[in-house]
C-alpha cells in the first residue's frame, strides 16, 4: 500500500453538516501494519456525540487528518480526498510532501496545522523512522501547501521544535504532531507512549517553544488531537488496556496546555460500532470555511475538482491532466505512445 496514492476512483455522499468532523481509523487484528485501518468520517454538533457522515465510504490508510477551506473539505490519512460540499461529490489525488531538495520527505504521522494568510494550508509531521532512529532529539517539521496543488503536495518550511528525548518529563519518543490554535497562541501536540505533552508559540509555522512544554495526558492517552470550541479546549486522545484494544476519549479544558486528569477523560468513539476492536488516531476539524485561497490556490483546486475526462482509452491531449468521467478520477497518460484517459489508481 502506498499511502500517498489515491486510495478511491471516486463517489458520491452527503457532505458532514455538523459543528465539527473527525478522521478516525479502525482496526480489529495485526494492528500494528496500516493496511488494516480503515479510515473513517463522522460529525458531531458538540464534540460528545457523533455519528457517521453519510456515504462515506472507508478507506485503507492510517492516522488521518481533516480541515476545510470554502466549499472543500479535504481528508489525508488514504491520500487525499477532496469533498465538494455542495454536490457531495468526492475525488481523490496523490498526497505528497517534499524536503526543500525536492526529494520525497516520507513524512510520517501528517497532520493539518492550520493555514498561512494566503490560504495555503500548512501541515505538521515527524520524519520516518530510518532518520531518527538513535537520534539524540525528534524534530517535529511544518510543511507548506505548493502553490496550485489543491491541497496535494508541501514542501519543508522550518523544523516546528526539535525535542530531546532526554529532557520529557516520560520516557518515550515523540509521534503524532497536532496543531491547534486556543484562542489565544498555537499549541503544538505530541505523543509520547500514553501521554500527550503540549508546547506553545505565536505562530502556526513556529518555532515552539520548548521551556513551554507540559504534560497535558499522563498515562490518560496519546495520539492526540485538539480543537478551540465555544465551551473551551477539546483534547481528544486514544486510551485503552492494549495495542488491539483502544477507544477515543475527550475531555475539556480551558487552553488545553494545562495538565488534564485522567478522570476528565470519557469515551466517545469505539470500535464495535464497526465491527473492530479499536477506534484510533483521532483528527479534529472545524466545519468552518476558513481562509479563502490567494492567488494561484483557489483556482487550480476548483479546476481539478471541476475538469472532465472522456472515457478510459479515448485521446487526451496535456499529459498528466487528471479528469473525472462518470465519477471516476482519470489521468492523461501515454500508452503504446498515444495519451489517453486512463485510471489514476
Amino acid at each position: 500500500m502506498d499511502p500517498e496514492s489515491p486510495a478511491h476512483s471516486g463517489f458520491s455522499m452527503t457532505p458532514p453538516s455538523a459543528a465539527y468532523v473527525m478522521a478516525f481509523h479502525t482496526c480489529s487484528s495485526d494492528c500494528e501494519n496500516p493496511r488494516g485501518h480503515p479510515v473513517r468520517l463522522v460529525q458531531s454538533q458538540d464534540g460528545a456525540v457523533w455519528s457517521d457522515v453519510p456515504g462515506w465510504k472507508p478507506l485503507s490508510g492510517s492516522v488521518p487528518d481533516a480541515i476545510r477551506r470554502g466549499n472543500t473539505f479535504y481528508v489525508i490519512g488514504a491520500g487525499l480526498t477532496r469533498i465538494d460540499m455542495t454536490t457531495g461529490q468526492a475525488t481523490a489525488d496523490r498526497f505528497s510532501v517534499k524536503k526543500s531538495d525536492g526529494s520525497n520527505a516520507l513524512a510520517r504521522d501528517v497532520s493539518f496545522a492550520g493555514q498561512l494568510p494566503d490560504g495555503r494550508f500548512v501541515i505538521a509531521y515527524v520524519p520516518p523512522m530510518q532518520e531518527v532512529v538513535g537520534a539524540a532529539s525528534i524534530p517535529v517539521e511544518i510543511a507548506v501547501e505548493d502553490k496550485g496543488s489543491g491541497g496535494a503536495s508541501y514542501t519543508f518550511y522550518a523544523t516546528a521544535i526539535s525535542i530531546g528525548s532526554g529532557s520529557l518529563a516520560v520516557p518515550g519518543q515523540p509521534t503524532d504532531p497536532d496543531v491547534f490554535y486556543n484562542g489565544s497562541q498555537w499549541v503544538l501536540y505530541v505523543s509520547v507512549g500514553a501521554n500527550v505533552i503540549s508546547f506553545t508559540s505565536s505562530s502556526v509555522t513556529g518555532p515552539y517553544d520548548v521551556a513551554s512544554a507540559t504534560v497535558v495526558s499522563k498515562s490518560a492517552g496519546g495520539v492526540p488531537a485538539g480543537v478551540q470550541s465555544d465551551s473551551g479546549v477539546m483534547t481528544f486522545v486514544n486510551s485503552g488496556p492494549s495495542r488491539e484494544s483502544l477507544v477515543i476519549q475527550r475531555a475539556v479544558s480551558a487552553t488545553g496546555t494545562t495538565a488534564i486528569p485522567a478522570a476528565d477523560f470519557s469515551t466517545v468513539l469505539t470500535g464495535a460500532a464497526y465491527g473492530a476492536t479499536t477506534a484510533e488516531s483521532p483528527g479534529i476539524a472545524r466545519n468552518t470555511t476558513g481562509t479563502s485561497c490567494g492567488t494561484g490556490c483557489a483556482a487550480a483546486a476548483t479546476a481539478i475538482a471541476l475538469s472532465k475526462a472522456g472515457r478510459p482509452g479515448s485521446r487526451c491531449t496535456t499529459a498528466g491532466k487528471q479528469g473525472t468521467w462518470k465519477g471516476k478520477v482519470l489521468v492523461c497518460k501515454k500508452v503504446k505512445g498515444k495519451l489517453v484517459w486512463s485510471r489514476a489508481a
